[in-house]
């Protein structure tokens, strides 16, 4: 009889909840903020925008297996001048390794004048809006390292040499000679 009360009991209280796989802790989020303004200058306004926020990625190592999960923060910063071709602009991305809840670790930071950016598998793409008659600029970094690799004016081609897993890719773009000036 006691068996069948206690068993009553936890009906009606309820079982604690022993599946560690859905416990869920709160963590303190991570924020950014975004903000535009109008500059009024002497004979024209210039619209200028900051846009920061988060996004999470996974890249594989070059042995093919997954890193840590990279926290991405994204700062892009433009400026639009009335009566002016083209749109300045400067990105600043830092990668954020992520260790345990609430714990990240700084990894790399990058900083190139573009406007906007992606991750591209491996890559981050930073991309200068082109002006005028100049074409897009591409400049594309190591996600695990931040380390820049290349610059172009075209997607990159990628290359399946022997082999398995990311090492055995190699990749290809095209440009014009001086692409630094032109962005």
């Amino acid at each position: 009889m006691k068996t069948v009360a206690v068993v009553l009991v936890m009906a009606l209280l309820g079982f604690p909840n022993t599946d560690l796989s859905t416990e869920k802790k709160a963590v303190s989020p991570y924020r950014a903020e975004s903000s535009a303004y109008i500059v009024q200058g002497k004979d024209a306004w210039t619209y200028v925008t900051e846009n920061r926020s988060f996004r999470f990625a996974e890249v594989l190592d070059d042995a093919g297996n997954y890193e840590a999960p990279l926290l991405l923060e994204e700062t892009y910063h433009n400026e639009r001048t009335d009566g002016m071709e083209g749109v300045p602009g400067n990105a600043t991305v830092k990668a954020w390794a992520v260790k345990h809840v609430g714990e990240r670790e700084l990894r790399w930071t990058l900083k190139e004048m573009g406007n906007e950016g992606r991750v591209q598998d491996r890559f981050f793409r930073v991309t200068a809006w082109g002006c005028c008659d100049a074409p897009f600029v591409y400049s594309y970094y190591s996600v695990l390292t931040g380390r820049k690799l290349y610059v172009s004016n075209s997607d990159l081609l990628e290359v399946r040499g022997d082999g398995d897993g990311p090492l055995a890719a190699r990749y290809v773009a095209f440009g014009y000679a001086g692409m630094n000036e032109l962005s």
